[in-house]
């Protein structure tokens, strides 16, 4: 039950605070910052799931959700009282760090917590989560901004916080045995931390200033570089060179990741073109993100039920083979204008391939883990997923505006609309995102045939797949 309600608090901000910007931005000003009240956030909690991993390692789930929950608490206040946008954008980058460790602590408490046959079925729980507030998510930002501001968003988070608190204090495991104290590796935070904050800033950038994009990715590739020589020569670095590299880690996290860049390149931009070119309201099309977050849904609860007996890599090969074709009859769907039901259908399609990937390959990795380091190998995975998710928006927008700037003249009015400014949108321009988008749903396609083939190559290897 806490381990649900610390994952409904990530659910819920993330979608609530996407429909609350407007109100932001009305209310604070300084606009141009607005960006930055997600991009904190991103950044910070990316950072934060790396170093939680070794500390729940060090003295266990229990006393690291206390001190998350605690956290998160404490910031969301300050993000509710903050009185200018740089203010509130430094809450939100230490309400990030909550928000990280409260991804990593859920992930880490399945695996310590449950059997490898109840596994899966946790797992589903989780993802169910996010399939609940995939429609509720939207409809409780709406209402709270109805009857308050953007600052209820916040407000709402204290007591859910308290009750998980509540529910969890005691409840989830300690320390598991033969645990030894964590070293704080700040050099190794260090380096990962400027890989994310360069990579974050360059596919924000992506399809606009090709030369930040490209200073942000070489700033992003040395400091990888040196983190993997530093990974190699201390003792205890925050993130181990195998667990990234070891069996099955490299399949996993390269199949998921490539899994979800495909994904979410196709999914985030679906609420403009049901605005843009269905001519439904801003409020309505927020709703089309919860598609996707069913499918994914779905998709963890039928491997949970029905394919948790089969070979992990097989069930991967099938939900990346599944997602292709989705994305492929996505496409198909925009580029003919057929009936939104339909697309809608594709996109669950989409959802039911990333679930059937992503539940299947996290218990693949924790099922192969010891108790020990189960903290280490979930937090390695949430990690390199975050990174990948980032990269498929950054993508999807890139491949959007390039088709949408061969069809209209005035791409800067397409990119405001992309980023939920109130923009007029001639038919042009909207058919010309209706294109944009079916080519971002083509690339997707190809991208996660690409991750079938990879799954196809574990399947071929001699040594056991289970």
């Amino acid at each position: 039950m806490s381990n649900l309600t610390v994952m409904s608090i990530a659910a819920f901000d993330g979608l609530a605070i996407t429909a609350a910007l407007g109100a932001i931005a009305e209310d604070l000003g300084r606009v141009a910052l607005l960006p930055w009240v997600i991009t904190a956030y991103l950044a910070a909690s990316a950072v934060a799931v790396i170093v939680a991993g070794p500390i729940i390692d060090a003295i266990g789930v229990r006393s690291t959700f206390r001190i998350t929950g605690l956290w998160f608490l404490g910031w969301s206040a300050a993000a509710a009282l903050a009185p200018s946008m740089p203010l509130l954008i430094v809450a939100r980058a230490f309400q990030g760090v909550g928000g990280g460790l409260v991804m990593a602590v859920a992930l880490a408490s399945i695996g310590v917590t449950y059997p490898s046959d109840v596994r899966p079925r946790a797992l589903a729980a989780n993802s169910m989560v996010w399939g609940v507030m995939g429609f509720g998510g939207p409809a409780i930002a709406g209402a709270l901004l109805a009857v308050g501001d953007w600052r209820s968003i916040f407000l709402v988070q204290l007591p859910i916080t308290g009750l998980a608190l509540a529910v969890g204090w005691n409840s989830l495991p300690g320390a598991t045995p033969g645990a030894v104290r964590a070293r704080f590796d700040r050099a190794g935070v260090a380096l990962l931390t400027l890989v994310t904050l360069a990579s974050l800033v360059a596919v924000s950038e992506f399809g606009d200033r090709w030369d930040i994009v490209a200073v942000g990715m070489v700033i992003s590739l040395v400091a990888g570089a040196a983190y993997w020589v530093h990974a190699g020569r201390v003792p205890e670095p925050v993130l181990e060179r195998r667990h990234i590299v070891g069996y099955p880690a490299w399949a996993v996290h390269a199949v998921v990741a490539i899994t979800f860049t495909a994904g979410l390149a196709l999914d985030n931009y679906l609420p403009i073109y049901v605005q843009v070119n269905r001519g439904y309201g801003e409020s309505a099309a927020a709703f089309t993100l919860a598609f996707l977050a069913v499918g994914w849904t779905a998709g963890s609860v039928v491997y949970s039920r029905a394919f948790v007996r089969f070979r992990s890599a097989a069930v991967m090969l099938g939900g990346t083979l599944l997602l292709s074709v989705a994305c492929v009859a996505a496409g198909v769907a925009i580029a003919r204008d057929l009936p939104l039901p339909v697309v809608f259908t594709t996109y669950v399609g989409v959802g039911l391939g990333i679930g059937t990937v992503s539940t299947s390959a996290l218990n693949w990795l924790q099922a192969s883990s010891p108790p020990a380091e189960m903290g280490r190998v979930s937090s390695a995975h949430q990690f390199l997923r975050q990174l990948a998710i980032t990269y498929g928006v950054a993508i999807g927008g890139a491949v959007l505006l390039l088709v949408v700037a061969r069809r209209v003249d005035d791409v800067d009015v397409v990119r405001d609309a992309l980023a939920g400014e109130d923009v007029e949108l001639g038919a042009g321009a909207g058919a010309a995102i209706g294109a944009g988008l079916a080519a971002v749903a083509a690339l997707s396609a190809a991208i996660a045939a690409v991750g079938a083939m990879v799954a196809a190559l574990v399947l071929r290897r001699k040594r056991p797949v289970p």
